[in-house]
């Protein structure tokens, strides 16, 4: 498996493509941070090894393959893994118009009825270095109001922050390729951000917004390393040089500015293998407090049933002693979101007892949020990262 044009690693951002220094990936990710995530992949390996599989055989048919059998055979069934309900057109449409005078999309994806994610197609054998297909997606969601999109010919796929200001390029957010056996797990931490239960907990717009953060700070700092106040910062600190000593040490120098893998604190959960999957009634995907959702994938391309994992509730957790009574909980990322564990399903918030639901959407102002991967402990640890220590009786079919 390979990355863009950037060997030898998984992910390949702008950021990364167009830098003149050494590339670097951006990311902000670390097992102390607070924006450490178990969210999730979503995307089955198991899954997404067998459409790599298909690929060899197929890429020797050349131009033979269409777009449609591309659709067929590499992305509906990557999509699914994602934990869409292809057969539901409430949440899958294909050739989806928004309004009458668009261009249809290939793929759109629902959440409570409102698209949330565009996919576009390509056939396999289609470069999409072309910036037409890159304006082309971007203008589909963007005139839905889309925020989030991705285009793909099955083997690469490129994701899109749409909303986002700047230009087009500035836009894009990830890039995989899966074209061999190497990194699957990478590529199913990156895709799974696509998933179902990731865009329902709007676990994405949390990377890209640190992302975005950190790819401005760095173009800064390395400006700065150019800036003559940088040499005289160094002259105040170094009495003994002079400016021109100074000068031709930085210019001898190999200084780059990086950041660990953005993606590389996101923590691939269990899969149930299903060919369709879970449904969860309506009343639980706008409040998943006390159930978690399970993310399905394929297993040897047919059905087949598993255990279900059970995850310790809130209440499972503070009955426990993980979650003591009194311990101060925040919203990922959310300054002012500090919040009191009064007992197992409610938290106090400026005096106000609510549930940790009703906590997580008055911080977020999202109508719907997935709480166990939002709310972090002052170690910054999660509480589906809690719930990961379970007990062997956990376990349920």
């Amino acid at each position: 498996m390979t990355s863009g044009s950037h060997p030898g690693t998984l992910i390949n951002t702008w950021a990364s493509a167009h830098a003149t220094t050494p590339p670097e990936l951006i990311g902000f990710m670390s097992s102390a941070s607070p924006y450490s995530s178990s969210a999730g992949a979503g995307l089955a390996v198991s899954a997404l090894r067998q459409i790599a599989d298909r690929i060899p055989g197929l890429r020797q048919q050349g131009a033979r393959i269409s777009e449609q059998d591309t659709k067929r055979v590499l992305i509906t069934p990557a999509v699914q893994a994602l934990g869409w309900d292809i057969l539901d057109i409430e949440e899958v449409r294909n050739e989806y118009r928004h309004n009458a005078g668009h261009n249809p999309v290939d793929y759109a994806l629902f959440l409570n009825r409102s698209p949330v994610l565009f996919v576009e197609a390509k056939p396999l054998a289609q470069s999409l270095d072309d910036t037409r297909w890159m304006l082309q997606t971007l203008s589909y969601a963007h005139g839905a109001g889309v925020d989030w999109c991705a285009l793909t010919n099955g083997v690469e796929w490129r994701i899109y922050k749409v909303l986002a200001q700047g230009e087009a390029d500035r836009k894009l957010f990830a890039t995989v390729t899966i074209d061999g056996p190497e990194g699957l797990d990478e590529a199913a931490r990156v895709l799974g951000l696509l998933s179902r239960d990731n865009m329902r907990s709007r676990a994405i717009d949390d990377l890209w917004q640190a992302w975005h953060v950190d790819r401005q700070v760095k173009e800064v700092l390395e400006q700065v390393l150019e800036d003559e106040a940088f040499a005289g910062l160094i002259r105040k600190r170094a009495v003994n040089l002079s400016l021109a000593e100074i000068r031709k040490s930085l210019r001898r120098a190999k200084i780059a500015v990086s950041y660990p893998n953005i993606f590389a604190g996101i923590v691939p959960r269990p899969q149930v293998s299903a060919q369709a999957p879970e449904k969860v009634p309506q009343t639980e995907r706008r409040a998943p407090e006390h159930v978690e959702g399970v993310a399905t994938g394929l297993a040897n391309g047919a059905a087949s049933a598993a255990p279900r994992r059970r995850l310790q509730s809130t209440d499972d957790l503070v009955a426990l002693g993980r979650l003591p009574v009194g311990t101060t909980l925040i919203i990922r990322g959310r300054e002012g979101s500090a919040a009191k564990v009064l007992d197992g399903r409610t938290v106090e918030f400026k005096g106000q007892r609510l549930s940790f639901n009703e906590w997580g959407q008055r911080i977020t102002g999202w109508p719907s949020i997935r709480i166990y991967t939002m709310a972090c402990l002052p170690d910054g640890r999660t509480l589906d990262q809690l719930r990961d220590q379970s007990e062997p009786n956990s376990q349920t079919s």
